[in-house]
């Protein structure tokens, strides 16, 4: 097997768990903003967040099991 088909199979594999970590990631950004007073972290954050959840939303499928 060559690299393509072993990381597209790694991937197809590990969905799910990269899709929760990925959430994951995301809550936690908004725990940070949400719980610090200051605005500078919450510039560094809401790219962030943004750009994760507009990804994650077009998951129209579900999580996988």
């Amino acid at each position: 097997m060559d690299i393509v088909t072993q990381s597209y199979t790694w991937i197809m594999t590990h969905l799910g768990d990269i899709t929760d970590a990925i959430a994951y990631l995301c809550l936690f950004a908004s725990i940070i903003v949400k719980l610090t007073p200051t605005l500078k972290d919450d510039d560094f954050f809401k790219p962030i967040i943004k750009f994760i959840g507009k990804y994650i939303a077009l998951n129209k499928y579900g999580p996988t099991k």
